[in-house]
């Protein structure tokens, strides 16, 4: 009786699934996406997805339909299945989760079913995808939660996924998707990253886009503008709510704690034939969405660093204008550039408190998106001879005002440690 039990707690749906197993139960209802100019064996671009509906929708990720939504009349839609090849028609998208989906007609795979939760820290999953268009594969590793920067959910996954595999599903025990494969980090040996099913779940909710090209940039446009605002008034929250961590060091100038949602780092440098010691502390807004063209939206970028010399004052801030060059990203575009309009770039100085600065922000418009811009600002502190505090700010995808706000609120976080 005792052996009938066991056998009947290995056969249970709850007990961890064979990854031979699972290959062969749902492989028909995985997918290789392409993106291609109709020619039947060439493609510009390629990933994975797999099935959610009885009636065909398959879901994959909106970067890997991305030049597809950009240009709807040039680019067509097909998948690569067990039993075949289908043509795809896109459904909806969300550019700012990167979820999207795809109608297949014909396709007879189960569709798979979503997780009513999100995986527990340390459950063992597994991933399908197609790596390198090499063919269809398994990669099995552990589920750690959620990622605890940015302002867009992720997924934080221990298993080595590869180019090809976005879109692909991410499953527990019970063939259930938890999330969907999206990216890994740069230069990491397995660290990788899911868009978690709430997403897609929502997804499911809305109605089919109108496929032709201009209504296709007004949604775009829209998800721009909501996610942009979501941004601003949560690094602003986050500024007025203050925190009880310590304030940041960085040589002889002070900050106050940035949002978490950054990822930050400092470092330190001394010069020693300049004379000049550079302490700097940096930090990105993580996850934050990309386009196909206009690449981040959303996206922060911040530099604080403290020089010192010496030596020579004419000499050291002889230098900082050239250094505050080398963080200027903004540079000119080709006459009749379609989607960035040419830098416009303004010098200033501008007292904030006690402190003076000489600020310059350079800008370039995103042609498509109205009011929309990738900005540039460099500030250099004034009234001290040997020493400057030197900010640097990039934003990527953003208001003009939301990054005067957010600039003025960091400009005014950082001050001098010493008298």
């Amino acid at each position: 009786m005792n052996l009938l039990l066991v056998l009947l707690a290995l056969a249970s749906p709850q007990s961890p699934a064979t990854s031979e197993g699972a290959y062969a139960r749902l492989k028909p209802s995985l997918f290789t996406i392409e993106i291609h100019s109709g020619n039947r064996e060439a493609k510009s671009s390629l990933g994975s997805g797999y099935l959610v509906s009885a009636d065909g929708l398959i879901a994959t990720n909106y970067h890997v339909v991305a030049s597809f939504i950009d240009d709807p009349v040039r680019n067509q839609l097909r998948a690569r299945g067990e039993k075949g090849e289908y043509p795809l028609t896109l459904v909806q998208f969300d550019l700012i989760h990167d979820i999207a989906l795809v109608r297949a007609a014909g396709v007879t795979g189960r569709p798979l079913v979503l997780a009513d939760a999100p995986p527990e820290a340390g459950e063992r999953v597994i991933s399908f995808g197609n790596p390198e268009g090499l063919g269809m594969s398994l990669i099995e590793g552990n589920a750690n939660g959620f990622a605890t920067k940015g302002v867009v959910p992720r997924l934080l996954l221990s298993m080595p996924l590869n180019s090809g595999m976005s879109g692909g599903p991410i499953l527990n025990s019970r063939d259930q998707v938890v999330g969907t494969n999206v990216s890994v980090q740069w230069l990491s040996n397995s660290l990788s990253f899911g868009v978690p099913t709430e997403a897609l779940r929502d997804l499911l909710t809305r109605g089919p886009l109108d496929i032709a090209k201009p209504a296709l940039q007004a949604e775009m446009n829209r998800q721009i503008e909501a996610f942009e605002k979501q941004t601003q008034v949560t690094l602003s929250r986050a500024f007025q709510a203050g925190s009880k961590e310590p304030e940041i060091v960085i040589g002889g100038a002070r900050s106050r704690p940035l949002p978490p949602a950054f990822a930050c780092w400092d470092n330190r440098q001394e010069f020693e034939r300049e004379g000049v010691v550079k302490s700097q502390y940096g930090c990105d807004l993580q996850f934050t969405p990309a386009t196909e063209k206009l690449g981040p939206i959303g996206s922060v970028q911040i530099q604080i660093e403290h020089f010192a010399s010496e030596r020579s004052s004419y000499g050291f801030y002889g230098y900082l204008p050239v250094h505050a060059q080398s963080h200027q990203s903004v540079s000119p575009r080709a006459p009749g550039d379609p989607d960035l309009g040419p830098p416009e770039c303004a010098s200033n100085r501008v007292r904030l408190g006690s402190e003076v600065w000489k600020i310059t922000t350079c800008a370039v418009a995103f042609r498509a998106v109205p009011g929309f811009f990738d900005i540039d600002l460099v500030a250099t502190s004034l009234s001290r001879p040997r020493e400057a505090m030197f900010l640097s700010l990039g934003f990527k995808g953003f208001r003009m005002p939301s990054a005067i706000a957010l600039s003025r609120r960091l400009l005014e976080n950082v001050s001098w440690g010493t008298k």
